[in-house]
């Protein structure tokens, strides 16, 4: 007795062609097999969609990054253009007003007006690439909102201060040096 192939060519059930076709898909598959790949088309597809799916989080990741890091170009953009139109140029003075940055005081000639000012909050002193910047309170303001990292010295308004404060009646004196 012959194989189960023979015995379906001598019954008449196939023909030499569909035989030789029946070998060449089995080794096909045999081969597929031993390699590892899947045989089956729908996990293939699930793996390409899942590998689409990935790709396209990640290059959203890369956008938000990028996308964060240009608005905080434009920000730093923002505050280095009001500082430097609305910079006092005309502060310099014989007083010298005192004031800390990065726990170290630093030392500004102001005049007496400018020393005034700044004491009663009228004006403020700010900092950008280790420059210092006396500016007006609205300009002062509008970086505060950008960054507060950029205020070195301003003296808030009266409205502002603690409800529950002991010394809120005592003024402090304009013409105090430390």
């Amino acid at each position: 007795m012959g194989s189960l192939q023979d015995q379906l060519l001598k019954s008449g059930l196939t023909t030499q062609h569909k035989m030789k076709v029946a070998k060449t898909e089995k080794r096909k598959q045999q081969q597929k097999q031993k390699k590892g790949a899947t045989s089956n088309p729908s996990e293939l597809a699930k793996h390409i969609e899942k590998t689409r799916q990935e790709q396209l989080k990640k290059a959203e990741d890369l956008n938000k990054a990028k996308l964060a890091e240009q608005k905080d170009k434009e920000q730093v953009a923002r505050v280095k253009q009001i500082l430097e139109h609305n910079n006092q140029d005309g502060i310099r003075g014989n007083v010298t007003f005192n004031f800390t940055y990065l726990n170290k005081i630093k030392e500004l000639d102001v005049s007496p007006v400018t020393q005034k000012a700044l004491a009663g909050g009228r004006l403020a002193i700010c900092v950008f690439e280790d420059k210092f910047y006396v500016l007006e309170d609205g300009p002062a303001r509008k970086i505060a909102e950008v960054d507060e990292k950029y205020i070195v010295f301003h003296v808030t308004s009266q409205e502002e201060k603690d409800q529950d404060d002991p010394y809120a009646e005592f003024e402090i004196p304009d013409d105090l040096i430390w």
